[in-house]
């Protein structure tokens, strides 16, 4: 029988009492290793898919804010916030992808399982605690893993839940006038600065973490040749365009 291979499969041996589907004669036996798709490279490329429609969404913008109706200008500042709001919250679920990977090879205490239950202790620092404990990280790294994480997720948190700020009007910071605050947020640049911190991220931790675990370091091994060549994806290299640029705080 012919086999399809991936670079993001990922072998796994097959527990004693592993469940066999026979299809046909040449069915695989049970000692053969079950195939893990890692679908965090899947996401990364989703992420810079979107920021490129994002980018497209911008130049429309901008194009059509020169001298078009007001109807006009809302469509393009909803198209560029849609593509926007895609590319940031996929690159989120490309981090809750390698998470859920990594968070398999990591033994919690009790204790601190109980403390960030108690505590209601944000994601993104669980994850970042899970990631050292996984990668060997130093000190300084783990803080600004935190801090990236702590970026992304606000994003994604946003994304999900934006009650908190449902009616409130910032100043577009390209266009010079005040719109809903959600066109601010979720536009191309702040797309672009989420998108590239999150594949600066796991590429730094696939080319530099150090695991202990043997499965572990081959995952990462897989991980980053599939993630390197996306480094050099046309929409990372956009420029900002003149004016300030700066994702605006909460």
């Amino acid at each position: 029988m012919s086999r399809v291979s991936s670079s993001r499969a990922v072998t796994e041996p097959n527990p004693a009492d592993a469940w066999v589907v026979a299809i046909g004669l040449d069915a695989e036996p049970a000692s053969s290793p079950d195939i893990h798709f890692d679908v965090c490279p899947t996401w990364l490329e989703l992420a810079i898919r979107h920021l490129s429609d994002a980018q497209v969404a911008q130049g429309a913008r901008i194009e059509t804010w020169r001298d078009a109706d007001e109807h006009s200008k809302t469509g393009a500042l909803e198209w560029e916030f849609a593509a926007s709001l895609q590319a940031i919250v996929t690159s989120a679920i490309a981090v809750d992808a390698l998470y859920a990977v990594v968070q398999t090879r990591v033994n919690l205490p009790q204790s601190l399982i109980d403390e960030w239950r108690d505590k209601r202790t944000p994601r993104y620092i669980q994850i970042s605690e899970v990631l050292a404990r996984a990668f060997s990280l130093e000190p300084k790294n783990v803080s600004s893993v935190r801090q990236t994480l702590a970026e992304i997720f606000r994003f994604r948190d946003l994304a999900v839940d934006p009650s908190a700020k449902m009616d409130a009007q910032i100043l577009h910071p390209e266009l010079g006038v005040g719109v809903e605050w959600r066109f601010v947020y979720f536009r191309c640049e702040s797309a672009l600065l989420i998108v590239k911190a999150t594949l600066r991220l796991v590429a730094e931790l696939a080319a530099a973490g150090k695991p202990k675990d043997a499965d572990l370091q081959k995952y990462l091994d897989a991980l980053w040749s599939s993630v390197e060549p996306l480094k050099n994806a046309n929409a990372l290299r956009a420029q900002a365009p003149d004016g300030p640029t700066n994702v605006h705080q909460a």
